[in-house]
């Protein structure tokens, strides 16, 4: 039997059927409150308190309860969606999409590059269209006007951007902040409206100095008193990426050993996400240690930035403008292809592929050939390293 207004007040402890799943909650103390009963997308029966029975402001009324268990029963059926999700969405509805981005970002940084927050950063400031929307709110057409104005411009960026916008929604639908798919999803959504970022980007590789030229860079570079030159020459030997070099640490170098030991957080590649990244062992060379052992131990970083007051890395332009200065139109990454040249030419030596690809901190072989491949050919390596210095800068 239905309930009346009048029983609303009157009826005493217990809980009291409507229909459609409507229930009155009336507990010892006298609150009333309105409940719905419902079997779950699981099969399993569940019982949600939504609201406060009466006629005050921020209470329900009988008839107010009954078409808001009509809305649930209406979603649980036609979109499958559980009223407990459904309510927790509607109680969050002004949370916005910069809130949530800010609110999570940070965790999801943690033993990841010291970069990482700069970008999920940069990545908000691209898409101000989204900012101000709250989560549930948001489809594909939001997203597709968001990133349209970047997408073109600069391609790999934005994709990593769409990768961070997936992310955040993708937490906000397992925190039952939103429901629904995906619209920052690639694979048969965004897909079919944007160009691939990787042929968007299709360009020459990386500006390269020819190796047989590389001795010559070493000797302009040689001239070059700043810092920075002592950092770019100990890159070249080391054949280490921009950010790797930038950020070595003293602590990171065995002077004993002639080993310096980059931590899988600052490597390009990781490990799958459930593993920890890999650490990279670096042979040295003697070329290599003397340059070190020139710099003052001023803090944290061998190659601090002498253009900053507080103890920093340089940025990443300012190797690529040192190697502009030596008179050579080349980057960092490049160097890396200088190396890998030389090695695969060198007749001398005839050095493995996978030797050389491991000096260049790169993956060899498939995912079966590296889990039994657990070397680090370190002394192969070492070997390799040093025709490479002797090679780019003899010994005296």
């Amino acid at each position: 039997m239905m309930l009346n207004a009048s029983q609303i007040k009157s009826l005493q402890p217990g809980a009291h059927a409507d229909a459609g799943g409507l229930y009155l909650i009336v507990r010892d103390n006298g609150a009333r409150r309105w409940a719905f009963r419902f079997t779950g997308t699981d099969g399993k029966r569940a019982q949600m308190e939504f609201a406060t029975a009466g006629d005050k402001e921020g209470q329900l009324s009988l008839s107010e309860a009954r078409d808001q268990a009509r809305a649930y029963r209406l979603a649980l059926k036609k979109d499958g969606i559980d009223p407990r999700h459904k309510k927790r969405i509607e109680d969050n509805a002004s949370t916005t999409f910069a809130e949530h981005w800010n609110a999570n970002y940070k965790a999801w940084c943690v033993g990841k590059h010291p970069d990482e927050e700069k970008a999920w950063q940069r990545s908000l400031r691209d898409v101000p269209s989204l900012h101000k929307l709250t989560l549930q709110e948001i489809d594909t057409t939001h997203v597709k006007k968001a990133l349209e104005k970047i997408w073109h411009e600069k391609p790999i960026t934005a994709n990593r951007t769409r990768g961070r916008i997936e992310k955040v929604l993708d937490a906000a639908k397992v925190e039952r902040l939103r429901t629904g798919d995906n619209p920052a999803s690639w694979r048969g959504n965004l897909k079919f409206v944007f160009t691939s970022a990787r042929k968007l980007n299709k360009k020459k590789g990386h500006a390269s100095v020819p190796y047989a030229k590389a001795p010559s860079l070493m000797a302009e570079l040689n001239d070059d008193p700043t810092r920075v030159a002592r950092c770019v020459e100990v890159g070249i030997l080391t054949v280490a990426r921009s950010q790797e070099i930038r950020l070595m640490e003293w602590t990171e170098i065995d002077f004993k050993k002639r080993t310096w030991l980059i931590p899988g957080e600052k490597m390009k590649i990781k490990e799958d996400a459930e593993q920890k990244p890999r650490d990279h062992l670096v042979p040295l060379t003697d070329q290599a240690i003397a340059i070190i052992k020139t710099m003052p131990r001023l803090g944290r970083y061998v190659f601090p930035s002498d253009h900053t007051v507080e103890h920093q890395p340089f940025f990443p332009n300012a190797l690529t403008n040192c190697i502009k200065r030596a008179g050579f139109d080349a980057t960092m990454h490049g160097i890396r292809t200088s190396f890998r040249n030389w090695g695969a030419d060198n007749e001398k030596h005839n050095f493995r592929r996978e030797v050389l690809e491991f000096c260049l901190a790169h993956r060899v072989g498939d995912e079966a050939e590296r889990s039994y491949w657990t070397s680090d050919m370190i002394k192969r390596r070492r070997i390799a390293m040093e025709a490479w210095a002797n090679f780019v800068k003899p010994p005296d």
